[in-house]
């Protein structure tokens, strides 16, 4: 039966009750609301607990996302969508065995396509952080193989630049910005692309319609100034560098805060060695 209809159904048996109760009494109906409105709440505990745990993570409060979430996963049932949430937030505070437990568990509970989906793409994730990359590797290629979405395509394309073939990298995230030449992955991919090929100008190019959708992350500004750097454009490399210094390094990632610091450094030698640009 379709979801929906089942919920329809519900919603029918339901109204049919509260009617029957105020028929017995007022009295008894008023109860048969509260009783009726106290199971929904009890039953949907799991995905309240989900829901601020969601807000607490937008408000930048992870600890306190951490709680509601494990809440949320001990109030069975709880939503696959939820489950790969919780799991995603776990590898961002670096509990990996964890999450990649939550992971599995949606894996062999949910027959639902982008769910299995979405988490077979983060179990690649906890291997690539467990250095298990060519098991990784190996899931994303599968899943690039099997289907063809944004999601996909922009997590596909930032792995294969990390394991390093980058010709074939670059061939596929084209591929992929023909498929959605809007989304912010996407285009990062194509232009941090570029920049490793050493392809300098496309990955200007690429980068400065990057930085118009303001990446939350460093590694867009970092890699942007290194490209204009390369390019003798000192004082804007500064700019985009200032930028990177004060993001959030994405959860997989080839740089560390001290290779952004390092660069900085490097600039502001240059500057008083009086290296100009421009």
């Amino acid at each position: 039966m379709p979801p929906i209809l089942k919920s329809v159904l519900k919603i029918i048996v339901v109204l049919i009750l509260i009617v029957m109760a105020f028929k017995v009494n007022w009295l008894v109906g008023v109860a048969a609301i509260v009783v009726i409105l106290g199971y929904f709440v009890y039953v949907s505990r799991s995905a309240l607990y989900a829901q601020r745990g969601n807000l607490a993570y937008m408000k930048g409060d992870r600890e306190q996302a951490l709680i509601l979430m494990e809440k949320a996963y001990r109030s069975k049932p709880i939503l696959p969508k939820h489950q790969v949430g919780y799991g995603y937030l776990l590898m961002r505070m670096g509990d990996l065995s964890k999450a990649e437990q939550m992971f599995e568990e949606v894996l062999h509970t949910t027959n639902a396509a982008d769910m299995r989906m979405q988490a077979r793409l983060n179990v690649a994730t906890v291997y690539w952080l467990q250095n298990k990359r060519d098991e990784s590797y190996s899931i994303l290629q599968e899943l690039a193989q099997e289907v063809k979405n944004t999601l996909v395509y922009g997590n596909f394309g930032y792995f294969q630049i990390l394991h390093g073939d980058l010709e074939a990298a670059l061939a596929y995230n084209l591929e992929a910005y023909a498929y959605n030449d809007t989304d912010l992955t996407i285009m990062d991919n194509v232009a941090q692309n570029y920049y490793m090929l050493g392809r300098l100008n496309e990955a200007d190019e690429m980068y400065t319609k990057v930085i118009a959708k303001t990446p939350k992350h460093a590694e867009s500004y970092y890699f942007y100034a290194q490209t204009l750097h390369k390019l003798g454009r000192t004082q804007a490399a500064r700019e985009q560098l200032a930028t990177a210094l004060e993001k959030e390094l994405a959860l997989v990632t080839p740089l560390t805060k001290a290779d952004i610091e390092l660069f900085a450094s490097q600039l502001d030698n240059e500057a008083g060695s009086g290296v100009q640009g421009e």
